[in-house]
């Protein structure tokens, strides 16, 4: 593999935390989705990518069971 050194940041910031007072006050932004609606989006797509639709009803037991095999599987390191 291959580094570009003109994708390094000098600085790294640890936490880095969005403020949308700016675009409220300056532009009359009102956020269209809620929190828990972006994590359920995003779950959802994640899901879907893995294949797994969880509005068929079938046995969530066994779901949970799929879903950690599945995390288990992805986790790999690169050297």
């Amino acid at each position: 593999m291959e580094f570009d050194e003109r994708y390094l940041r000098p600085a790294e910031v640890d936490l880095l935390i969005g403020d949308s007072t700016k675009a409220r006050e300056k532009l009359g932004w009102q956020p269209s989705v809620t929190f828990e609606g972006l994590v359920k989006l995003m779950v959802d797509a994640d899901l879907a990518a893995l294949g797994i639709n969880l509005n068929n009803g079938g046995d969530s037991g066994q779901l949970l069971k799929d879903l950690a095999y599945l995390r288990n599987r992805s986790m790999t390191t690169v050297d």
